[in-house]
């Protein structure tokens, strides 16, 4: 089954669906859709928790963390609901890898209590964060003691702004984890484990940075050799971490960081999604497959054929982030003509109600050029907003 929910679903995600008959839960976010009716086969609540009731590993999928609240409250009992609370609190996940990685360190306390804590005690350069977070939002780089009380006003006023746009299995602000930044390439992978508990590795991504104080979700990029030279590390990885839960018929969305000696650090593993705002879709065009399709009838990629006939091309998707600050109330619309005037092969531009998302759109693309993902990452968005 399927739950699809706020803030945005893809239409090949929807094409998918309805090509492929797949069922998907009946809610308010699918009754505001517009879609017609009959086209998907609907599940009331009722139906599908007295179905997901009865496996012991239940096979769904949702594109938004927002999904979550309905499994926690329906499926209480269920793997999933227990996959959903070890990952998805940072601080709960860092205390059970803590005997794994005796050497990472990391603080955690009560937000009420960000203004009291003893931070001449903290480890800097450290990343300051929700414990139950989305994308990049909370998330703040503070390199000395000094830079301190600018980063926490800036995360308060992110604390405030967010409450009226996630529920708090999405972003919950009650606890703040301080950790140590991590040393190495950070990759983000698109995975699932099939009903053998055997994980299923999509997409592989390299996270790319403007400068060691960026720390946007602007761009992404994926290529034959990044797969290939981090294929086995991941799936390894993989694999020990779901003997360690008995995970089975689980989609994910991971980050981690490769230290030079091939060591990987976990920084977060996000559940029931691969990458956020259906970006997982990258795969239909770097590798020719539909990542819903082979979650959904549990196909394995055939890698090794895969990469033997791919070329040398760079895959990326981009996301047309809002600056902080940026006074979007007066904006009219995003000159994409403009912004995209100097991309080489762009396949897709999705556009995003930019008025109530922190994003102008999402651009899928291609090149052979390393510098034109220089010109990406420069680029300033709110000088083609009109």
């Amino acid at each position: 089954m399927f739950i699809i929910e706020k803030p945005y679903v893809s239409e090949y995600m929807i094409d998918s669906i309805i090509n492929h008959d797949w069922p998907v839960l009946d809610n308010e976010t699918i009754e505001d859709s517009g879609l017609e009716d009959g086209v998907l086969d609907l599940w009331s609540t009722e139906e599908a928790t007295e179905y997901y009731l009865k496996q012991e590993f239940p096979l769904i999928y949702s594109n938004s963390e927002n999904a979550l609240a309905w499994i926690v409250e329906n499926l209480p009992e269920s793997n999933l609901t227990k996959y959903i609370k070890i990952f998805k609190d940072k601080i709960q996940f860092r205390e059970i890898l803590k005997e794994k990685y005796p050497d990472f360190y990391y603080k955690s306390f009560e937000y009420l209590d960000i203004n009291y804590v003893e931070r001449e005690e903290f480890q800097f350069p450290l990343i300051l964060k929700p414990s139950v977070g989305y994308l990049s939002f909370g998330v703040h780089l503070i390199n000395e003691l000094d830079d301190w009380e600018n980063e926490v006003k800036q995360l308060n006023k992110e604390i405030a702004t967010s409450k009226n746009k996630y529920n708090e299995n999405v972003v919950n602000s009650k606890m703040i984890l301080a950790e140590q930044v991590m040393k190495g390439e950070e990759l983000a992978v698109d995975a699932y484990y099939d009903r053998n508990g055997t994980p299923v590795v999509l997409n592989i991504f390299k996270h790319l940075y403007k400068d060691e104080k960026d720390i946007s979700d602007r761009l992404y990029i994926t290529s034959a050799p990044i797969m290939s030279s981090n294929l086995t590390k991941v799936t390894e990885f993989l694999t020990d971490l779901g003997q360690m839960f008995n995970i089975k018929n689980f989609p994910l969305h991971l980050e981690i960081k490769i230290n030079e000696a091939g060591v990987i650090t976990p920084i977060e593993v996000n559940p029931m999604r691969f990458a956020g705002w259906c970006t997982s879709d990258i795969a239909k065009y770097a590798w020719g497959f539909n990542v819903y399709e082979y979650f959904e009838e549990q196909k394995h990629p055939d890698w090794s054929e895969i990469l033997q006939n791919s070329g040398s091309e760079i895959y990326y998707f981009s996301f047309v982030d809002i600056p902080a600050g940026f006074p979007k109330s007066t904006v009219r619309d995003f000159n994409f003509s403009a912004y995209l005037a100097d991309f080489s092969n762009v396949f897709e531009v999705r556009r995003i109600n930019f008025k109530a998302n922190p994003f102008f759109g999402v651009i899928f693309g291609s090149t052979n050029d390393e510098e034109e993902l220089n010109n990406i990452l420069s680029k300033e968005p709110g000088m083609f907003a009109i």
